[in-house]
């Protein structure tokens, strides 16, 4: 596999796992800074995550071209 095919994987592992909780399923026990520095690295960690994966596909060269 592909290097950053494979740490945009870490990427979304880590989104969903760490700052998740905080971010989104404990509202009542965490205050508004908290709350919201963990759901900022929430969707930079999956957005991330996304550009990684998608940048480690081989890009189109001008033999596949569809002409």
């Amino acid at each position: 596999m592909n290097t950053r095919k494979l740490i945009g994987l870490a990427c979304w592992l880590l989104a969903f796992a760490l700052p998740f909780g905080p971010s989104i399923l404990n509202t009542q026990g965490v205050d508004n800074i908290t709350g919201l520095l963990s759901f900022v690295a929430t969707i930079t960690l999956i957005f991330l995550g996304y550009w990684l994966v998608d940048s480690s596909k081989p890009q189109p060269t001008a033999e596949n071209h569809g002409h």
